[in-house]
């Protein structure tokens, strides 16, 4: 992998072209052809490609938006559809998770929601419904947890008055 692929943090992913601006703005296409994922064959036809545009992430003072160019793939064995699948980016969302965390950790350190909007170019709306969403995230990883069976205290300090 060479420094202008790792530049995204995605795997699996060839940066075409880069133009920096008023923002970095990013093309991309996946490395490689995968197989089938429902019969894993693996001569496979592309049958079309969709061109996605994501907000990523921000380096420095820049936002950094990825254009991704998705082939829709066409199982000659199971006659199934199905477009290419990236780790860290959601369909149907026009955001990477690594830009919603970003966001959800600046939101919960104590910036605005206007700021915020005004920074990373969304809506306040956006800024709180993504800071639910990793919020309701956390509560559920941490609702499974057990909690202690033994509580042990190691030291009192009791005053007089």
């Amino acid at each position: 992998m060479s420094q202008i692929d790792s530049i995204l943090g995605i795997d699996g992913l060839e940066v075409l072209r880069v133009d920096r601006g008023s923002a970095i703005h990013v093309w991309a296409k996946p490395k490689r052809r995968m197989d089938c994922i429902h019969c894993q064959y693996s001569p496979i036809r592309i049958k079309a490609t969709h061109e996605r545009t994501l907000k990523h992430t921000r380096q420095g003072n820049q936002l950094m938006v990825l254009h991704l160019s998705v082939p829709k793939y066409h199982c000659l064995n199971c006659n199934h559809y199905f477009r290419h699948p990236f780790k860290g980016i959601r369909p149907r969302h026009r955001a990477t998770e690594c830009f919603r965390l970003e966001i959800f950790e600046a939101h919960d350190g104590g910036i605005s929601q206007h700021k915020l909007s005004l920074t990373h170019h969304i809506s306040s709306a956006t800024v709180e419904r993504w800071y639910h969403h990793h919020l309701n995230k956390r509560i559920s990883e941490l609702s499974g947890r057990s909690c202690p069976i033994v509580l042990g205290i190691d030291e009192h300090f009791f005053s007089r008055k």
